[in-house]
């Protein structure tokens, strides 16, 4: 333990996304070491990409809470509402995606894109902008316009999933010598817990809002307001004409009981 702790400012942890990078990195020990271990595996990770991406879908497969959210549009996705594999099937009666659908092989490119960029990219502030953009996209967040949105739950667990799976690949890989593949395997351990992060950070309640997110949630309550205004004042009208046709009924009724008197 150091005699001055390291003054980290916390409310910069929700709206830096560089500053947060460097704190979790540095607390849990994931350094340019690790990232160059990570850029190392490429030739072997690059070429078990195809069987990762299939074995997480088949994992997906597996459970009707994970697969269902495969019924949802998605960011970036091409949206062709004539055909039946591309649009979006949000109604239980609705049959389940297949495995072979188009919708499943684009989300297949997406996860094919993000493993080969893991092996592949410096770690900049563009590639840290691309791991917080990929947890943004699965949350139902201001700014956001796309209708998916999984519980962290099952996020959770697919990095667990992951996780194991890469390592225990990687762990019985004799590409390397053995403080080679140990430091690999460690350096991907670390990486999933920062990217875990990147995803719980839309999650987790003690989040602080940027401001243009502010400003998106402020413009949505006052669209709701809004919309119930819109709605009290419609069923006012319509009271208002249920109460002048009664009244004109009751009216004609009295008169014409009147004039049979």
């Amino acid at each position: 333990m150091t005699s001055t702790p390291k003054h980290i400012e916390r409310d910069r942890l929700f709206t830096d996304i560089q500053y947060r990078f460097d704190y979790v990195s540095q607390f849990i020990g994931f350094t340019e070491t690790d990232q160059e271990y990570i850029r190392k595996s490429a030739p072997v990770v690059g070429g078990l990409v195809p069987t990762i991406v299939d074995a997480v879908y088949d994992k997906l497969a597996n459970y009707d809470v994970t697969w269902g959210h495969f019924s949802q549009d998605q960011d970036g996705m091409p949206q062709d509402r004539e055909s039946p594999a591309m649009c979006s099937r949000n109604s239980s009666d609705e049959p389940p995606v297949e495995m072979n659908s188009e919708v499943i092989k684009f989300r297949k490119v997406m996860l094919t894109k993000y493993l080969k960029k893991l092996v592949t990219s410096e770690w900049n502030l563009s590639y840290l902008k691309y791991l917080d953009w990929v947890g943004h996209i699965h949350t139902t967040t201001p700014l956001k316009k796309s209708n998916i949105n999984v519980d962290y739950i099952h996020c959770n667990a697919l990095f667990g999933y992951l996780s194991g799976a890469i390592t225990g690949i990687l762990s019985k890989c004799d590409e390397w010598d053995e403080d080679t593949r140990d430091g690999i395997v460690n350096a991907y351990v670390k990486f999933f817990w920062v990217q875990n992060d990147m995803f719980s950070k839309y999650y987790v309640k003690d989040r602080v809002l940027t401001e243009k997110e502010k400003a998106a949630v402020a413009e949505a309550k006052r669209e709701n307001e809004d919309n119930v205004r819109r709605e009290l004042r419609t069923e006012s009208l319509l009271n208002a004409v249920v109460g002048m046709v009664a009244g004109v009924v009751i009216g004609m009724y009295g008169f014409k009981h009147i004039g049979c008197g």
